[in-house]
């Protein structure tokens, strides 16, 4: 059992094993003050909340989507996706869902996910544009979309799922545009 101890510093007692998907669930809603918890490989990973500009860029996505069709029961902007089947997840910045989900859920299957975004933070470059889309990929989740903030324009690069060079699951197809380009449409087809 974890637990965590609110107050001025967090303090968290995890188990005396090997640390779950609903391990970090626990530890989630417990956190008062925001943070997302991932779990990679058995090592849990802490998030710190998003910056304004992140949160903004998510609230803008989540908007467009609903105002295009999909059910708020779709666009969701805390829930885990399974990476592996037992001992990693993790907490993208929004996912959109195939159908809906059970309510009592926190990770969700790869194959109920339509689309993964991420947006691209100072210290998250090399996860977000490296590892992120391969434990995506090897989930099975059909699109990954990352997001890179500019001083000027926020550009969205959106990747399909298909085979790569030794057949292995790979994000092979690739477009970018820029967000507020993407925003003044509807929504692509998902996959």
């Amino acid at each position: 059992m974890t637990a965590v101890h609110p107050g001025r510093r967090l303090r968290v007692e995890l188990p005396p094993r090997p640390l779950t998907l609903d391990d970090v669930a626990e530890l989630a809603a417990a956190d008062e003050y925001g943070h997302r918890y991932e779990l990679v490989d058995g090592s849990l990973i802490v998030v710190p909340p998003a910056d304004f500009d992140h949160a903004e860029t998510i609230t803008r996505l989540t908007v467009w989507f609903v105002a295009n069709g999909y059910g708020t029961h779709q666009v969701l902007s805390s829930p885990g996706v399974r990476i592996t089947e037992r001992n990693s997840g993790r907490v993208p910045d929004l996912i959109i869902l195939r159908r809906r989900r059970d309510g009592r859920t926190v990770w969700a299957d790869p194959a109920d996910v339509a689309v993964v975004i991420e947006v691209v933070s100072p210290g998250s470059e090399r996860v977000d544009r490296e590892t992120k889309p391969g434990e995506y990929a090897r989930a099975g989740v059909q699109e990954y979309w990352r997001i890179e903030r500019g001083d000027n324009e926020t550009t969205v690069h959106q990747y399909r799922l298909g085979q790569g060079e030794r057949g292995e699951p790979a994000y092979v197809s690739h477009a970018a545009v820029l967000l507020d380009d993407l925003l003044a449409g509807a929504p692509p087809a998902l996959a």
